[in-house]
């Protein structure tokens, strides 16, 4: 079953699972070795109506596809965006959006499923980074994207989303890092993807 997932989300990306601790344009995303990712080019082919252009890359829970693993659903990403796109709140919430609807439509195309993308819906909240380790002028925020999560289940799903962005002062590249889940923020998987979230911060320091 995770093989035909797998199979199916490189179709739609375009390009398949990598070592987790590969780096791919020079933008590594270190995870434990049972975390597979990938890298894609932003837009990407599931989602060619996202305006922000750059590099996108993925690792993704060992429980990702599993529903009854504790990890189910669960990934951290990060959005490298080439200079000149001014990442405010608004744009990002927008992108995201446009990122999952897309990725829901293209996943379910063709399957007898009736679901409207433009019912997703997500608010982001400017929030106080919980972390002592952060990128100088960050900006933390969280928010809930409820949707239809299209690969396992194909019903109503509540991803809870943890999210920093920030610009590199040298090479003016945006960033944006996002954790997600649906498991709630207090559960053991939220440790994890804060982990290596924290480990992506040193690692551009």
């Amino acid at each position: 079953m995770r093989q035909f997932l797998a199979a199916c989300l490189a179709m739609i990306c375009g390009i398949g699972f990598v070592n987790a601790e590969e780096p791919a344009d020079g933008l590594q995303l270190q995870a434990p070795a049972e975390w597979k990712g990938e890298t894609i080019s932003l837009p990407p082919s599931f989602s060619p109506n996202m305006t922000l252009n750059g590099t996108e890359v993925i690792r993704f829970a060992p429980g990702m596809f599993n529903q009854n693993s504790d990890s189910f659903f669960s990934y951290v990403f990060v959005f490298q965006v080439k200079p000149g796109q001014k990442l405010t709140q608004k744009l990002i919430q927008k992108e995201l959006l446009v990122y999952y609807r897309g990725l829901a439509a293209t996943v379910l195309k063709n399957q007898k499923i009736q679901f409207d993308p433009k019912n997703f819906a997500l608010k982001l909240q400017e929030t106080k980074a919980a972390v002592a380790v952060q990128p100088p002028n960050s900006k933390a925020y969280k928010g809930d994207l409820n949707w239809l999560e299209p690969f396992v289940t194909r019903k109503p799903q509540t991803l809870y989303l943890e999210l920093t962005t920030w610009q590199d002062a040298e090479s003016k590249y945006d960033y944006v890092f996002v954790c997600a889940s649906p498991k709630k923020t207090t559960e053991a998987i939220w440790k994890d993807m804060r982990a290596i979230r924290e480990s992506f911060y040193t690692s551009r320091q």
